[in-house]
């Protein structure tokens, strides 16, 4: 269970239930995206699986943790048999038996078995028998018996690890999909502005040409003008409408869904993430890294078992035997044919066994490339896993270098945006006292055009590269106050 905000919470189910009735799908919905964060964490594929996949390993560890209870088994049967001999009557004979049985098998190893066998025909002669076997060499030590239990624990941690990592995929996917869709968003609001603009050049040229201050060529460029922010505007619109469902997808909704998102302040988004120092990056990159806790969980865990259970194979089997048996006295002498249960208590009448079982393994080759095939398996695994801290060491010193740097991009594309309104503007008013023709205010246009462009991009990427870093130190959840509750 994911916990967070209860007022987000109850949001997020509303726009949920809402979103998945089909009776208000004309009527469009205003989402977040603190609210399609909370809905992704919900209803996304990839967190429903993960969640699915946790509660099979729960299931598997206690199926594992269940092998060493007191174990309950209890077999019944009944029968009649008709004979029909030459010279004598017809017989019937019936038979009656009931089997209880309580077994166990301790972390060391022991089985131990209780059986009760009740059989019941003319007479009723039951008995009890203990049997216990314990291996002394192979299959010996609670770390050899308990191998499958310790694996399933170790399966358990890492599912529930997957489920944490999924929720930071899955909400850093849901961030960089609306921060695409309000580039989009803002990308268009630009291509309108230049459209108005340059219409007003339009409007302008024609009022010169009339008043015979200009040339009537000179209508077509600033027309072209116009047609171009058409084109861009509507390449921007069928862009638009395309991250638009990437981020219905990301969330986890139907791409049918009337969604409305309300507007996004990048500068506020901006502040929510912090930039750590270099080193600390490095560290927690290794101490968050989901993949990486698993690779040492299964390089300490598995594997390192793995090889101990292949050596544990190749060792002698020496296992100790014995039973304890009382009843079924059925033609002893003095006891009648129908001991009852006064013949389970009877002591003269048991048996006891003892004994040794050895067997020991000659050229056992199978065994010996069983342990090769598991120490080299530990010896790359540790290689591996070296590498992946190296790997991971770069991810956050390049995740932390794109950060300091997009961040300098963005402080000169905002100087450069600024800048270039002004010499905008300035070429805008010489064209209206006619100190420029309307090519020199045309290239002025795109000029400012690419700057905003520019500007915009360099915001959406310094802030996805803050987004980025934050999924690679492992504070995604944090930044979101988003908490995994497993039950």
């Amino acid at each position: 269970m994911i916990v967070c905000n209860i007022r987000h919470v109850f949001t997020c189910i509303l726009i949920y239930i809402y979103c998945c009735s089909g009776v208000f799908a004309a009527t469009p919905v205003t989402l977040s995206l603190d609210e399609a964060i909370l809905i992704a964490a919900r209803s996304n594929p990839n967190v429903q699986e993960s969640q699915l996949s946790y509660v099979l390993q729960k299931f598997n560890l206690h199926i594992q943790e269940w092998q060493f209870d007191l174990h309950y088994a209890f077999q019944a049967s009944a029968g009649v048999t008709r004979s029909n001999l030459p010279q004598q009557p017809t017989s019937y004979s019936r038979n009656y038996n009931i089997q209880p049985s309580i077994s166990l098998q301790t972390p060391i190893g022991t089985q131990l078995t209780l059986t009760s066998n009740n059989p019941l025909t003319d007479h009723y002669n039951p008995s009890l028998s203990l049997q216990l076997m314990q291996p002394l060499i192979r299959g010996f030590g609670k770390a050899i018996v308990e191998t499958a239990l310790n694996n399933a624990r170790d399966s358990e941690i890492i599912s529930r690890l997957t489920i944490e990592g999924t929720l930071q995929n899955t909400i850093t996917a849901v961030v960089n999909a609306y921060l695409d869709v309000v580039a989009a968003e803002q990308t268009i609001a630009i291509d309108r502005d230049a459209i108005k603009r340059a219409e007003q050049s339009v409007e302008q040229t024609k009022m010169y040409i009339k008043a015979g201050r200009k040339a009537g060529n000179e209508l077509v460029a600033v027309q072209a003008d116009v047609a171009r922010a058409n084109t861009q505007m509507e390449n921007d619109k069928n862009n638009f409408a395309q991250v638009r469902y990437a981020l219905l997808m990301a969330i986890g909704m139907d791409p049918n869904t009337n969604v409305r998102l309300t507007s996004l302040n990048i500068e506020s988004l901006i502040r929510k993430y912090s930039l750590p120092s270099l080193p600390v990056t490095k560290r927690l990159i290794l101490e968050n890294d989901i993949q990486y806790q698993v690779d040492q969980i299964v390089l300490h865990g598995p594997t390192t078992r793995a090889l101990m259970v292949a050596k544990d194979n190749t060792r002698w089997q020496l296992n100790l035997e014995a039973n304890v048996a009382t009843g079924n006295v059925t033609g002893v002498p003095n006891q009648g044919q129908n001991a009852g249960i006064n013949g389970l208590f009877n002591t003269s009448y048991q048996t006891q066994g003892i004994g040794l079982t050895l067997q020991i393994p000659i050229a056992d080759q199978l065994t010996k490339q069983g342990v090769v095939n598991a120490e080299i398996a530990l010896k790359q695994a540790a290689l591996a896993l070296m590498q992946e801290k190296w790997n991971k060491e770069t991810s956050a010193i390049n995740g932390w270098n794109n950060v300091v740097s997009a961040k300098r991009a963005l402080q000169f594309a905002e100087n450069a945006a600024r800048l270039q309104k002004k010499t905008y503007t300035i070429s805008y008013q010489k064209y209206l006292h006619g100190l420029i023709d309307s090519l020199e205010l045309q290239s002025a246009q795109l000029q400012l055009i690419q700057a905003q462009q520019v500007l915009l991009r360099e915001k959406i990427s310094y802030l996805k590269a803050l987004v980025n870093l934050d999924l690679l130190v492992g504070n995604t959840l944090r930044t979101w106050n988003i908490k995994v509750r497993l039950q």
